[in-house]
């Protein structure tokens, strides 16, 4: 498995899904999706929600913890 998050961003800088090629790719983007946006907010469910109402987006109900990925857990 190779996936990342930049299989999911297109070189015109939009979302595709053009390189994931099985879901072991589509796990590891994810995950990495994942940890950016924790590490931009500090996990902080108030700041994720905050950009996700004026996005548009669902919010979360809990901070967002380390996934244990990388660090065995």
């Amino acid at each position: 498995m190779a996936g990342s998050f930049s299989m999911i961003v297109g070189e015109n800088g939009k979302f595709t899904m053009e390189s994931i090629e099985n879901m072991g790719d589509a796990f590891e983007a994810l995950h990495e999706c994942f940890e950016i946006i924790r590490a931009l907010t500090g996990g902080k469910k108030d700041k994720i929600n905050e950009r996700c109402k004026k996005a548009g987006f669902s919010g979360v109900d809990n901070d967002m913890k380390p996934s244990g990925w990388d660090t065995g857990e």
